[in-house]
C-alpha cells in the first residue's frame, strides 16, 4: 500500500492556495485526491515528467487539471513530488498554479535543491508528515 508524506514547504503552499479569496484554487485537494487515490506505486513512478532521476529517488512534476475553471493539465497545476525506486512512499514536495494570482511558470533547479535540503532535514528532524488521500 502507497504511503503518502508532505514537507512543510508543500503544506504552505496548499494553504496559502486555499486562503485566496472567492476560492480560486479550492479544487486543489481535489484534484491531487483524483490522481493518486487508488493508484499503484508503479503507475505513479512512470508516465510523468521526471525532473531528477538520482537512483533510487525520482522526483517527478506532474500536470494537474483545475477542473473548477474547466483548466486541462497544461494549464492548472504543477505538482512536484519524489518517490522510491525500492520503497511504496511518495512525498509531495511542492506544488503550484500556472494560472491565476499565484502563478508560476516553472520551478528552478535551485528550488529543486532547496525542496530535496528542506526533505532531509524534515526527515532526519521527524517533521515529515503523513498526508492522507
Amino acid at each position: 500500500m502507497v504511503e503518502f508524506y508532505s514537507i512543510s514547504n508543500f503544506r504552505e503552499r496548499i494553504q496559502a492556495l486555499l486562503d485566496i479569496k472567492k476560492g480560486v484554487y479550492a479544487g486543489v485537494v481535489q484534484e491531487i485526491y483524483a490522481a493518486f487515490k487508488d493508484v499503484s506505486i508503479e503507475m505513479i513512478r512512470s508516465n510523468r515528467d521526471m525532473i531528477l532521476l538520482d537512483d533510487p529517488l525520482i522526483v517527478i512534476k506532474l500536470r494537474l487539471p483545475d477542473h473548477k475553471h474547466k483548466l486541462s493539465k497544461k494549464d492548472g497545476f504543477r505538482l512536484i513530488y519524489m518517490t522510491y525506486k525500492n520503497e511504496e512512499k511518495v512525498v509531495f514536495l511542492d506544488i503550484y498554479p500556472k494560472n491565476g494570482p499565484l502563478q508560476q511558470l516553472d520551478i528552478t533547479d535551485n528550488d529543486l535543491l532547496d525542496l530535496l535540503a528542506m526533505y532531509n532535514s524534515e526527515t532526519k528532524g521527524g517533521l515529515l508528515q503523513q498526508y492522507l488521500l
